[in-house]
């Protein structure tokens, strides 16, 4: 598990770097550079985050603030950058790339907000684990997709980087996924939050 981890981080390591040293930044504005370099970081953390959820679920907590606060970063900066252009691509009518990101936004909401009322929602702990696994893979995949697609900082080798750590955080969330279909994956954390299946509520 750390050897994922540390290749997530590796892998974001070189997004900001690619990012920083792209002719398409060479004269951005800063609200430009903080958005990209936000992204870059954001896509690392959503490839390590279904690999914190075994055995570091406050490190994976965490992360998953970080996560939002950087999404939020990102679209704010555009916003700051060209409203217009920003408002435009958070539409529905917007490009694909642009309704990628404007899904994968949404549902990342809805994971956050998952996570929070995780102590109040009458779920069992297997249905709360998948709905929420579920819902973050597609997070990942709309996210780095919509990174894919854009014509800018991260063409060339963005790309492979970008699709390489897509592919670990998908495979991160099946796994996950896998073993919560498998063994109902209550693990004893989950004591006082979510009810093991099959228990009646009081």
């Amino acid at each position: 598990m750390r050897a994922l981890v540390g290749a997530a981080v590796f892998g974001g390591a070189l997004l900001v770097t690619l990012g920083l040293t792209a002719p398409h930044l060479a004269r951005a504005s800063p609200a430009l550079l903080v958005s990209t370099l936000a992204g870059c970081v954001a896509v690392a953390a959503l490839a390590a985050q279904p690999w914190l959820t075994r055995r570091r679920v406050p490190a994976h907590v965490r992360l998953g603030g970080v996560v939002a606060v950087l999404v939020a970063v990102h679209v704010l900066a555009l916003v700051v950058e060209s409203p217009d252009d920003a408002l435009y691509s958070m539409s529905p009518d917007g490009p694909t790339r642009a309704r990628m990101a404007l899904f994968a936004t949404v549902l990342l909401a809805v994971v956050t907000l998952l996570g929070l009322l995780r102590r109040r929602l009458r779920w069992s702990a297997p249905t709360w684990r998948f709905v929420h696994g579920s819902l973050a893979g597609l997070v990942v995949v709309l996210g780095v997709g919509h990174a894919v697609l854009i014509q800018g900082a991260l063409d060339g080798w963005g790309t492979p980087v970008l699709l390489a750590l897509g592919g670990l955080g998908v495979v991160g969330v099946v796994v996950r996924l896998v073993m919560v279909l498998r063994t109902g994956d209550a693990m004893p954390h989950d004591r006082g939050r979510v009810r093991p299946a099959g228990e009646r509520p009081g």
